[in-house]
Parts: C-alpha cells; sequence; structure tokens
C-alpha cells in the first residue's frame, strides 16, 4: 500500500487523509486514487509502466515495459542498413528504459549517491564522478550502458544512437501522456466533489 502512495503522491495526489478538509468533504480516498489511475490507464499504459517502474521499481511492469520498447525498438529498425543482433535490441531496450526511468542521472557507484567521497586523510570531498550523487546521461554514459549488454566498439554504438534516441524519446513522451492525463483526471474528480460537497 505504502509502494501506491508514494507512486500517487509523485503526482501531488493528496493521499489518503481522513480530516475533513474546508468543505467539510474528506480528500479523495486510496480507493478512489486507485480508481483514477485505472481511468487513466488506457489514456497511455506504456507511460504508466514507466512511471510503475520509476516509482516503485515493479519488475512485472518492467517485464512488460521492455516487451513494449522491444515492439517499438523493431519499428525503429524496420528501415536499417545492414544486419545486427538480437542482443543490440536488447540493449536498445535496456538502456532507452534505464534512461527513461532515471531521467535524472544514474545514482554514482563511487559515492553512492551522496555526492561526496572520504579521501585518504579521512576528509569529505566532493565526488569528482558526479554531479550531486548522479551520473547526468551522455553519450559515454549511455554507450557504457549498452556495452553492458552488447559490448561493441564505440563508432559501432554511434550508429545505434540514434535509434536509441527515438526510444528514450518515445518513452519519455509516454511517462508524460500518463502523468498530464492523471493530473487532469484528478482535477476533474476534485471539481465534482466540490459540487457535491
Amino acid at each position: 500500500m505504502k509502494k501506491i502512495e508514494r507512486l500517487l503522491a509523485k503526482f501531488n495526489l493528496k493521499g489518503i487523509n481522513y480530516e475533513p478538509s474546508k468543505g467539510g468533504k474528506a480528500l479523495l480516498s486510496l480507493d478512489e486514487q486507485l480508481a483514477i489511475v485505472g481511468i487513466t490507464w488506457k489514456e497511455s499504459p506504456v507511460g504508466f509502466l514507466v512511471l510503475f517502474v520509476e516509482c516503485l521499481s515493479d519488475k512485472p511492469a518492467a517485464q512488460q515495459l521492455y516487451k513494449a520498447t522491444l515492439v517499438e525498438a523493431h519499428k525503429a529498425m524496420a528501415d536499417w542498413r545492414g544486419v545486427y543482433p538480437i542482443k543490440a535490441l536488447e540493449a536498445l531496450c535496456i538502456t532507452a528504459m534505464t534512461e527513461a526511468t532515471q531521467q535524472q542521472g544514474r545514482i554514482c557507484p563511487e559515492c553512492n549517491g551522496s555526492g561526496e567521497v572520504i579521501d585518504k586523510q579521512r576528509h569529505s570531498r566532493k565526488c569528482q564522478c558526479c554531479d550531486d550523487g548522479r551520473i547526468l546521461w551522455t553519450t559515454e554514459t549511455r554507450f557504457a550502458l549498452f556495452c553492458q549488454t552488447l559490448p561493441i566498439t564505440y563508432s559501432r554504438f554511434k550508429r545505434y544512437q540514434p535509434v536509441l534516441s527515438k526510444l528514450v524519446c518515445w518513452l519519455i513522451g509516454q511517462r508524460s501522456e500518463a502523468v498530464l492525463a492523471l493530473q487532469s483526471r484528478v482535477v476533474r474528480e476534485e471539481e465534482v466533489a466540490l459540487e457535491v460537497a
């Protein structure tokens, strides 16, 4: 239950509040909020999968998101000239999904996201590998992640990069559609609640 509340809080949904508001009417209950997610799901199912992976680290959602991203990768590679291994599609999907669900960058492995490291003299220093605990997305960081699935040369990766960019833009666009649909539905539900009150 707490995970779902965290997801809903991500979109400024008010969460469970049994205290009366100004109008004497309680805010939307958790059940009502979940119903809102269910109703708006059809507006952008892929976007909601992105949100579930991003906010809840939901493994079943990640598997479904992978399948949807794989379909999109096949479309993006339809007019590709030359050959490519199946592993390339896997690497494209994993890299695109990771970037779309961690838009602020990946947590730095050297400082564990704190942005500070301890030197030999036990003094705290700013981590030189990241920006406030996050390793921002660059061509090099995308290449490093891609190579964890399919080790290739940098020049070969540059051929895959336009497809990767398309996939990331598609995933982020789907995420934005889900957020907007959810927020607009909440506004409508709150307006109805105020009219009834």
